[in-house]
């Protein structure tokens, strides 16, 4: 009786080893072979208020069977799901309508699923990747005037090429 239990008991060790062995191997599939997303989060503030292109380069060997970025206002709520549209050369991208960009900025993550139903993800909803947005700058008192005085050039040009009218609108002869 203790013999059959330690032949079981060892049996159940092995099969568990076996088990354990097998994960590391299944998840070192080479790079090619699995559903991989390749985005670039946003390191500079954008502008707020403007739609917002996201794009990544989504790949697998078995085709994408969807593509979607969950984004949210920064600071909370629920994320809302975009599709991603696929735009050529495993490239996918998707557009956040200005009324989500009009905040101080947007928490977003996405996911993808491949035709043999693998999924992955870049960020998650617990750490979701983040761009900050910042209001368009107004053109600085420097630039106003700049502006003013080219608009001033262009009018003192114009009056030196016009031709003199007279208030009926004829041309009136030049003095030389």
């Amino acid at each position: 009786m203790i013999r059959l239990r330690y032949t079981l008991y060892h049996f159940a060790y092995c099969l568990l080893a076996l088990g354990l062995l097998s994960t590391p191997v299944a998840a070192q599939q080479p790079q090619e072979a699995r559903l991989t997303i390749n985005h670039t989060p946003f390191t500079r503030a954008q502008r707020r208020s403007v739609p917002l292109a996201i794009e990544a380069t989504i790949t697998s060997p078995t085709g994408i069977r969807k593509a979607e970025l969950f984004c949210r206002v920064a600071g909370g709520g629920d994320f809302t799901a975009l599709p991603m549209e696929a735009v050529g050369n495993n490239l996918y991208r998707t557009v956040v309508p200005d009324w989500m960009t009009a905040g101080r900025g947007l928490e977003y993550y996405i996911t993808a699923t491949d035709e043999r139903g693998q999924s992955t993800s870049q960020g998650f909803v617990g750490f979701p990747l983040f761009v900050p947005f910042v209001t368009a700058q107004a053109p600085s008192q420097e630039d106003r005037l700049k502006a003013l005085q080219q608009t001033l050039d262009d009018m003192r040009k114009g009056k030196e090429t016009a031709t003199p009218v007279d208030p009926r609108g004829q041309p009136l002869p030049r003095n030389r």
